[in-house]
């Protein structure tokens, strides 16, 4: 069995999350995956797939009714189950944690920090209880803060290894900047490649544009422009969104089921995702911060050294000062 429990499930990301993976997990029964990783069980091709959704109990009515209309919307054989209590997602796979509190009325970055720093830890404590083999996705905000919380914890309870620990933002971000692309050239997302956004996942995000192919051509310099102008729209994206009214969950959910699927069917896939920068990119000290890197069986597998210019490198380091100052906020 391949389990994958979801931690805050009852929320809208969180909900967006287990339809999306409940979608890829079906997908993989229908294929032939004769290269499958003995870590997440051989065979499983033929293997029983799980997900639990896990939140408060105020939730869980809530929760078992979503459990019966995401059965109902994907039409395959992935077993959905709806719990309050933690130590259900004993033995998991993988573990998502979406689960924290959204910026209120009045409420300052740092309170926001502090607060769901608190939630968070008490998360990865009880993830060490019950499932420390799991490999861990981040989706909380502050994202970059909290996949430090998450680390920091299990690092002080036992030797869980950085890799398992991987932060959902770089993603999200590299989708949109992806769409703006296509958007301010008015072209097909399929004539897109190397849109890829580092840095933090809000403010301090890096849109990489030196990586940035048309058609596999370099972008002229006449129309270099139309690029600075899809990467600020992907820098503004979320506020955006919120400025509708409204938030975004179901393109974090498919960014999370594109983590999970790389991790399950050990793709080896390039993806920015949060991950312990160990000296990579010229970022010194210990910090979680979205930098390229290679997703397989074992989480990370390798932080890519890609071609940037000498000014991308620099706002990723300009980030990675940010998030120090936002670490030193918070108390673990």
């Amino acid at each position: 069995m391949v389990k994958i429990s979801v931690i805050g499930a009852g929320g809208r990301v969180g909900s967006s999350c287990v339809r999306n993976i409940a979608e890829i997990l079906g997908n993989k029964r229908k294929e032939n995956t004769k290269n499958t990783i003995s870590s997440l069980r051989s065979h499983i091709s033929n293997a029983r797939f799980e997900i639990v959704m896990i939140d408060i109990p105020q939730a869980l009515n809530l929760m078992k009714g979503m459990a019966i209309d995401i059965k109902d919307a994907v039409m395959n054989d992935v077993e959905i189950f709806a719990s309050d209590n933690r130590k259900d997602a004993a033995d998991s796979d993988i573990i998502v944690i979406t689960a924290g509190k959204p910026r209120g009325p009045g409420m300052t970055r740092e309170q926001l920090l502090s607060e769901n720093a608190a939630i968070i830890k008490v998360i990865a404590e009880d993830i060490a209880k019950f499932s420390l083999d799991a490999k861990v996705i981040v989706v909380s905000n502050p994202l970059d803060v909290m996949c430090y919380v998450v680390y920091e914890t299990l690092r002080k309870i036992s030797n869980k290894s950085s890799k398992e620990i991987i932060g959902m933002g770089g993603v999200l971000d590299s989708m949109r900047y992806k769409k703006f692309i296509a958007d301010v050239f008015n072209c097909s997302l399929k004539d897109v490649s190397g849109a890829i956004v580092l840095g933090i996942h809000g403010e301090g995000m890096v849109p990489i544009k030196s990586t940035v192919r048309l058609k596999r051509l370099k972008i002229k310099e006449g129309d270099k422009e139309k690029l600075n102008e899809a990467a600020k729209k992907t820098t503004s994206a979320g506020k955006t969104i919120a400025d509708f009214g409204a938030s975004a969950y179901f393109a974090p959910g498919v960014s999370v089921a594109k983590m999970i699927n790389a991790i399950i069917k050990d793709t080896d896939e390039i993806l920015p995702c949060s991950v312990l920068s160990n000296g990579n990119y010229g970022i010194n000290g210990e910090l979680f911060i979205g930098l390229p890197v290679r997703i397989g069986k074992n989480g990370v597998e390798e932080i890519r050294k890609l071609k940037i210019s000498d000014e991308e490198r620099t706002k990723i380091k300009e980030a990675a000062e940010n998030l120090k100052n936002n670490l030193a906020q918070i108390k673990i």
